[in-house]
């Protein structure tokens, strides 16, 4: 269900190190085993796409917290003009 959120297990979002130059916009760290295993679930799919997010709560620092979420957002397939005298939106 495209409702549902999903985070994937054993990948983790941080702000820069306070010391990081400017270019730097953000790290990720990987658990290799715990990432994988959640790969080889996703294994009907050729890619998989995950949005960077901040959250509403703030730490101690005043930080939001950053996480990774899964994308799943699917193009709605194309409905096919009847063939044959359809209205395909031309004014002519």
């Amino acid at each position: 269900m495209p409702d549902e959120k999903e985070f994937p297990t054993g990948l983790y979002v941080s702000r820069p190190r306070a010391t990081a130059p400017d270019f730097v916009k953000g790290r990720i760290a990987i658990k290799r085993a715990d990432f994988l295993a959640w790969l080889r679930e996703k294994d009907t799919e050729e890619w998989v796409r995950l949005d960077i997010k901040e959250g509403f709560k703030e730490d101690e620092e005043g930080n939001k917290k950053w996480y990774a979420q899964v994308d799943s957002w699917k193009p709605q397939p194309r409905k096919e003009a009847a063939k044959g005298g359809a209205d395909d939106g031309l004014p002519f």
